[in-house]
């Protein structure tokens, strides 16, 4: 939750004048921060259990009770014996995790926790150079599932229903090599094409200048006018935050011996609390809406809007527990699944589909002019800790200034999942999913098709594995090898588990580790 309470430091910029007489409040520190500053946070919306986190997001044919919310509402109907609870229900169950491709385990460690290294990890300049080549035009996703409440009713007769509270936030995005070398290297980016130098001489920024002159540099800048649709060309940034109220209900429709047929529907109303949704082509702003909740003030930024005038942000913790909405909506799932000889499942789900209406603190990005910097860009990989030393820039006029905008209509990433596995005696059950995005342009969507393969081992009565294989969605085609670990207890009314969608990234000493960083945990399920 930290970024949104990092957004109200974005106030004011340095005054900068040697170039342009006209230097404003400079916004675009707020979007560059967001494009690492998130994802060294809080995986894709594929994940939503710690059960289907361990498998790599196979779901379609697997969960059950308030689990199977947004993943299959079929599965709500499901009954394996009459020793099947009742009554399941839980709370505070979720993911987290953090995907790029050239940032590891091991470099997060010593850059937010310097302690566990002995030493502050810094980047030398050729080391800052390599970051900004190795994070440009690299997909980095994220995206916290938190279900705080969920319950479920199950009965033989009736079927299943189930009601659950979660908050959802999913974040993506890829950029250039310009925004990732100002965030590197600061005044010294091949973006500002000369250099002041602290005896007041002016030089040409050539690559291969020795350190001893970058020392001197007191700020980069160039001449002609460049806006911000050309620095952020080709470049997406996508961010979604809400909170869904789920009910859901499944049903068996088909009852015989060989072959057993559920279907299930369920339904959402969603609160928008913070929408992002900025992409640059040829030169210019093809997406630039930005939606915050009033909850989580800017401050520096004067933005009037219906929904914060008069409106007094809750503070600590009430904030996150009840953020006051911009926005509401309504979605949609349906599922089919079909057992044939109690053992073999297909599965298919069209989940997510629906429509969002922002209706308050709706802004567009104006685009402005980027013509100098000031500061030596980030040490390392912690996007967290800023001060003036790291970035003070400045443009012509005002720079991506605020204009409030009508409300608008979004349409929900929604998604389609195919599966099939086998049971095996009661101890086995293995299988496959894929997940395709229904709108790619939708805030929130995968960005491809994932693709998992994997299941769960009964290992004893009171412990259960689950591990597999996948690749795609957020994260291109990076391999991921999951696992998670769930325990029963002995009456079988309590139950808790942990997974990682990649345990590569957890492997070796410190300097290492992959770049999947992820773990999904509940531990208050109770089964009567």
């Amino acid at each position: 939750m930290k970024p949104i309470y990092l957004l109200q430091k974005f106030s004011t910029f340095l005054v900068l004048n040697n170039v342009e007489k006209i230097i404003s409040k400079n916004k675009l520190f707020f979007i560059l921060t967001l494009l690492f500053l998130i994802p060294t946070l809080v995986l894709g919306q594929e994940l939503t259990s710690y059960g289907v986190t361990g498998r790599g997001g196979i779901g379609t044919t697997f969960v059950t009770d308030y689990q199977a919310i947004g993943v299959n509402p079929a599965n709500l109907a499901i009954r394996k014996s009459f020793r099947d609870p009742k009554v399941t229900f839980g709370f505070l169950e979720g993911n987290v995790g953090f995907f790029a491709e050239k940032i590891t385990f091991g470099q997060i460690l010593k850059s937010y926790f310097p302690k566990l290294y002995g030493k502050n990890y810094q980047l030398n300049y050729a080391q800052k150079e390599q970051a900004a080549k190795d994070l440009a035009n690299t997909s980095i996703s994220t995206s916290v599932n938190a279900t705080l409440f969920g319950i479920h009713f199950s009965s033989e007769k009736y079927g299943g229903f189930a009601f659950s509270i979660r908050d959802r936030l999913d974040f993506y995005t890829k950029t250039n090599s310009t925004i990732s070398d100002i965030l590197f290297l600061g005044q010294n980016a091949s973006f500002f094409s000369s250099l002041l130098l602290s005896n007041g001489q002016t030089i040409d920024n050539t690559p291969g200048l020795p350190q001893d002159i970058r020392d001197q540099v007191v700020f980069g800048f160039r001449s002609d006018s460049v806006n911000y649709g050309t620095v952020m060309n080709n470049s997406t940034i996508e961010m979604l935050w809400t909170r869904e109220y789920n009910a859901a209900y499944g049903a068996k429709i088909v009852d015989s011996y060989d072959v057993q047929v559920f279907a299930g529907v369920g339904v959402r109303y969603i609160s928008g609390i913070t929408l992002i949704d900025l992409e640059a082509k040829d030169n210019q702003f093809t997406s630039e809406t930005i939606a915050l909740s009033p909850s989580f003030p800017i401050e520096g930024f004067d933005i009037p809007s219906p929904t914060s005038v008069g409106y007094e942000p809750k503070k600590g913790f009430a904030r996150f527990a009840f953020p006051k909405p911009i926005g509401n909506g309504y979605g949609i799932d349906l599922g089919l699944n079909v057992v044939i000889k109690r053992n073999l499942y297909l599965g298919v789900s069209l989940v997510n589909y629906g429509k969002m209406t922002w209706t308050g603190n709706v802004y567009k990005l104006t685009d402005g002019i980027l013509a100098q910097t000031q500061g030596t860009g980030f040490d390392n990989y912690n996007f967290i800790t800023y001060s003036s030393e790291t970035f003070q820039l400045g443009g012509q006029g005002s720079a991506l200034s605020w204009e409030g905008s009508d409300k608008f209509d979004d349409d929900l990433p929604a998604m389609l999942r195919i599966g099939a596995s086998y049971e095996f005696f009661k101890t086995a059950h293995l299988g496959f999913d894929i997940i395709a995005p229904i709108n790619v342009e939708a805030s929130g969507s995968l960005a491809s098709n994932l693709y998992a393969i994997g299941g769960d081992l009964r290992l004893t009565k009171l412990l259960t594995i689950s591990s597999g294989i996948s690749t795609g969605g957020n994260q291109d085609f990076n391999i991921n090898i999951p696992i998670g670990l769930t325990y029963h207890a002995r009456r079988g009314h309590y139950e808790a588990g942990f997974s990682t969608q990649d345990i590569s990234s957890f492997i070796g000493d410190i300097e290492g580790g992959g770049n999947n960083i992820s773990f999904s945990l509940g531990f208050l399920r109770f089964k009567f």
